[in-house]
């Protein structure tokens, strides 16, 4: 009789523990989804604005704060009180991602890149993704 009641106590202990970690496990996942997608976004944007094409600091910082809320409003699951600051000067483009979710115990996230506007590396500048910009803009077919 006192080894049956045994495995009830130790289901009534283990099942709700098993559930919040799996939980947890849910909600970290949307944490680092955001994290990683927040790095990237603001990468792709960085670079795209990093060339010198002729447009003033003004615009490229436009430009840029434009195109990233455009990007973090279509991927983000988590983030929902963002805030983005891009600072443009002639030598680098700094770009400061950071805001907070609801339910989730940590801080936020915070993601800051400066990216050289000086020369920038020739495996960037003949990257896909740049060329089919470029001819988006133009108008032309992808």
């Amino acid at each position: 009789m006192k080894r049956k009641g045994r495995y009830v106590v130790e289901a009534a202990f283990l099942i709700p523990g098993i559930c919040m970690l799996m939980v947890y496990m849910v909600f970290f996942t949307l944490y680092a989804h955001d994290y990683a997608v927040c790095i990237h976004a603001v990468l792709e944007t960085g670079i795209r604005g990093s060339y010198q094409d002729g447009r003033t600091n003004v615009q490229v910082k436009e430009d840029t704060e434009r195109e990233l809320a455009q990007k973090l409003s279509e991927r983000l699951l988590w983030l929902q009180k963002k805030s983005l600051e891009v600072k443009v000067s002639p030598v680098r483009l700094s770009i400061r991602v950071s805001g907070s979710g609801s339910f989730l115990p940590v801080s936020g996230i915070e993601v800051q890149q400066e990216i050289g506007r000086i020369r920038p590396c020739e495996t960037i500048r003949r990257s896909r993704w740049i060329r089919a910009m470029e001819e988006k803009e133009d108008g032309d077919t992808i």
